[in-house]
């Protein structure tokens, strides 16, 4: 059997081959408040900017020295616990290079007896700025996607808002004010049946109630601009063809979905037609045409007419007004419109 000698040689050995080998500080430091190091790998260096030299004996430098002031405290208590409990310990920290710059580590450590009865705290010192780096990048990220996240949700709870409302005043003016406008027509033509035909009252009532006529069919169409009653009771097939209907350019609606949307997914796409028929009546073109499809899980709208195109959708509310109500249905706005060769835009909204 191998003496005594031949033991510490080869433990000698295996503490230099680790020491050489192992990517990290390996140390011996004593169980002293300082815990000045007896012993450490060349690897310190890489670690702290300093040479192995430098912290032997604390002739220049020690661990405590190079770790960050605001974590000494925390880690001077959790290593002196460990010791106290016997028990390993492992904590990350930052340490300050000698280049000015901060590290973070990774110190296991333990406390260990000599056969001479003295105490040691034997422990290994890893670099891992690069790791807390990449899950500092990781959590950034994280938090990032959470606000962009909070940022459409609230886009969309602004634009629901904003279409209840709309839905509520053009409500509030059918039954409230467009009816109490139509009793009143209806009692100025009873008045004037009332009257001779040829007085000077009749003539009166008679203009009052043109007015009256043109104000209600203004007060309609105000109603219908502010939130299609159409759309809401029937679906946007039904409204797109009313759009068409009222539009000043000839236009015609191929309806392939058949179906009712998702409310949401309805309004936005109601309003990328009007848009698109507001655009193509100002060019002007002499006709457009309005195609709904299903495409899978989405269904898209396009909109094409023969204007002199230009539109652009970094100018003016309207288009980028489009951009945020799709935004909101996770859809997609697709525009093209060079000049002179008429204008299309396409809106693709997921609706699985």
């Amino acid at each position: 059997m191998p003496g005594s000698a031949e033991r510490a040689f080869d433990s000698e050995s295996l503490l230099r081959s680790l020491m050489e080998n192992v990517p990290g500080a390996i140390y011996r430091a004593a169980n002293d408040s300082n815990w000045t190091t007896q012993r450490v790998s060349d690897e310190i260096e890489s670690i702290t900017g300093y040479p192995a030299a430098d912290f032997i004996g604390g002739s220049k430098q020690t661990i405590v020295s190079v770790t960050h002031p605001d974590d000494r405290a925390p880690v001077e208590q959790e290593i002196a616990a460990a010791l106290s409990a016997d028990r390993p310990f492992a904590l990350e920290y930052r340490i300050m290079h000698a280049d000015g710059g901060i590290r973070w580590v990774l110190e296991r450590g333990v406390k260990t007896i000599d056969r001479y009865g003295v105490e040691w705290l034997d422990g290994i010192i890893f670099d891992i700025t690069e790791r807390r780096a990449a899950e500092q990048l990781a959590v950034e990220r994280e938090l990032e996607a959470l606000r962009v996240a909070e940022l459409e949700a609230s886009r969309a709870r602004i634009i629901a808002a904003a279409d209840a409302a709309r839905r509520r005043i053009e409500r509030d003016l059918h039954d409230g004010a467009q009816q109490r406008l139509v009793v009143a027509a209806l009692q100025l033509r009873a008045a004037e049946r009332a009257l001779e035909p040829d007085g000077d009252a009749a003539a009166l009532l008679r203009a009052a109630r043109a007015e009256l006529d043109a104000g209600l069919a203004e007060l309609r169409e105000l109603a219908r601009g502010i939130h299609s009653a159409v759309l809401t009771d029937c679906g946007l097939g039904r409204a797109v063809r009313a759009l068409a209907a009222r539009s000043l350019v000839p236009v015609q609606v191929d309806d392939a979905v058949g179906q009712r949307l998702p409310p949401a997914v309805e309004t936005a796409l109601y309003y990328v037609v009007s848009e698109a028929i507001t655009t193509s009546t100002a060019t002007p073109a002499s006709h457009a045409t309005v195609r709904l499809r299903r495409r899978g899980d989405s269904v898209e709208v396009e909109v094409a007419d023969d204007g002199r195109g230009g539109a652009d959708r970094t100018r003016g509310s309207g288009l980028r007004g489009l951009d945020d109500r799709l935004g909101a249905v996770n859809g997609e706005l697709e525009l093209d419109s060079p000049a002179g060769g008429g204008t299309r835009l396409r809106a693709r909204v997921p609706i699985a």
